[in-house]
């Protein structure tokens, strides 16, 4: 080097002086912007590695940039990993890739949202919320993208259970056979089953939030508001927990006689639930049975008058035919005696004796009409009868500590018969059986029903005591009884209806204990 040149160190001396000129005239607003630019790299990576939530860059193709600690933890997968292959082709399952790139590419532009499986290193699905934006360089054009997700698999499966549960609890009270329906503590409908819906004529729509004492006529309609403001008041139930009979209204203004189940829990708010079922066919069919029984009373009166009438007719002319006999005799001893007392007492005589003949016709013309009374016939189906009669026969009766069988043939078919009177006889049969079973543990009555070819069978069986033979050899005469109380009318008056309808009832020892009334009558063609 010579001298009066510069040298090569003396050339690069003037830009260093030239930087720390530079340097000390703005070095506090220089240092501190690069401190702080540090500070916000370092505070951004920290953010990004300790995030809970999974977050990743991408690049413009759908290259993975940047893979945080959470999205590791998530998959599977390192960063190392996955780092530079496309998205889709590491974590989307197939069938959602077109929809993915179409919203990575909608993304490019604006912020999306979007919810997608991501495959697991392990194989298994995980289902993500993506809140997906670009970040934009200094040109305003999208440089990366930023995508932040939350993992929503078991909240996804508990959604899903619960709506799953929901459905099948409604699918259960759908197919009740009782109408459903829940209100809160405001009495406001919350839900209204399939059935209920049919038994009011109401729309599950029309109704929710209505108040439920739209479904009651008065004065239940008024008051019920203030029931339910005394319950949630004093905690007193007077309908929860138990069936009551109640009248219901439909929407077309039919009141109808229902059964109300009331039950409550508590699902965030305090929920009554009631079970309602249309009693009208068997508030119809209690009243048909009703009277029925009573038809059956009244016959059944009727015939023990009429057999009173005749045993007591048979018993009373035997004496007054003696009277008449033995004063006809005394007036023929009297006329050999030509006396004005004998004449007179003659007179007298023969007028008893009229009076006695006269009451003794009058008793055989009441015998007569009784015997000769028709039986109103009808074709009636005969295991239809036997039932009603069954049911009839063990009203008032111990019913619930018997085992009632019914063995009903199909092909018994129907009999032209009176079916007040046949009734009659099968109820008296149904509740002899009842009484003789009266203080047993093992009571059992049997009703079977047989036909052949030229005659229907109805047998009435029991496992009770069994009758003497003594009195079952005269047990269908009047008087004749096995009861202590009885009066020995009602099997005598069954015979006499028996044999009005051409049949024939017997009685045997069952086996292997008991008592078997067996009932023929003429089959119908």
């Amino acid at each position: 080097m010579e001298s009066g040149s510069p040298s090569r160190n003396a050339q690069q001396e003037e830009p260093r002086a030239a930087l720390c000129f530079c340097w000390s005239e703005n070095g506090t607003r220089i240092r501190q912007k690069l401190v702080s630019m540090k500070l916000q790299d370092r505070l951004a990576k920290a953010i990004f590695d300790i995030a809970e939530a999974p977050i990743l860059l991408l690049e413009l193709n759908g290259s993975i940039l940047a893979f945080n600690h959470a999205c590791e933890t998530l998959t599977g997968y390192s960063a190392s990993e996955v780092k530079g292959q496309k998205v889709w082709d590491v974590f989307i399952v197939e069938e959602e890739l077109d929809s993915v790139e179409r919203v990575f590419q909608e993304t490019l532009h604006e912020t999306t949202t979007f919810t997608n499986y991501w495959r697991t290193k392990d194989g298994s699905n995980r289902l993500i919320e993506w809140s997906n934006g670009p970040v934009l360089g200094d040109d305003g054009k999208p440089t990366i993208v930023l995508a932040t997700g939350i993992d929503v698999t078991e909240k996804n499966l508990n959604e899903e259970a619960l709506s799953e549960n929901k459905a099948f609890l409604r699918s259960i009270i759908d197919v009740s056979p009782e109408a459903v329906i829940t209100i809160n503590e405001d009495g406001a409908i919350i839900s209204f089953s399939k059935q209920a819906q049919e038994m009011f004529g109401h729309k599950e729509a029309d109704v929710l939030g209505k108040n439920i004492s739209m479904m009651m006529p008065e004065p239940d309609k008024s008051k019920h508001d203030g029931y339910m403001k005394s319950y949630l008041r004093t905690g007193e139930a007077k309908i929860i927990g138990r069936a009551r009979k109640v009248t219901a209204l439909r929407k077309h203004g039919e009141e109808f006689p229902a059964l109300l189940h009331v039950g409550e829990f508590t699902d965030g708010e305090r929920i009554f639930v009631g079970f309602i079922e249309d009693i009208t066919e068997k508030a119809q069919l209690e009243s048909q049975l009703a009277e029925s029984q009573f038809q059956l009373q009244h016959a059944g009166r009727m015939a023990a008058m009429g057999e009173v009438t005749a045993a007591v007719s048979h018993e009373l002319n035997q004496p007054l035919t003696a009277a008449a006999s033995l004063a006809g005799a005394a007036a023929l001893t009297i006329r050999n005696e030509e006396t004005k007392a004998s004449t007179e007492a003659l007179g007298l005589i023969e007028d008893t004796v009229c009076e006695i003949r006269r009451a003794s016709q009058l008793i055989q013309q009441m015998r007569d009409f009784i015997r000769r009374g028709k039986a109103n016939k009808t074709i009636c189906d005969v295991n239809e009868l036997v039932t009603e009669a069954m049911t009839i026969g063990l009203l008032g009766t111990a019913q619930d500590t018997l085992d009632i069988e019914l063995s009903l043939s199909s092909s018994t078919g129907s009999a032209n018969v009176d079916r007040i009177q046949i009734q009659q006889v099968i109820t008296n049969l149904v509740r002899n059986a009842a009484e003789a079973l009266e203080g047993t543990a093992t009571g059992k009555i049997v009703l079977s029903t047989e036909r052949t070819k030229e005659s229907i069978f109805i047998r009435v069986a029991d496992n009770g005591p069994g009758i003497r033979d003594d009195i079952k050899q005269r047990l269908f005469e009047p008087f004749v009884t096995s009861k202590e109380d009885g009066m020995g009318i009602g099997l005598s008056i069954s015979k006499a209806i028996i044999d009005s309808h051409q049949g024939e009832i017997l009685v045997e020892d069952n086996d292997p204990s008991g008592t078997l009334f067996v009932l023929r009558l003429p089959a119908s063609p």
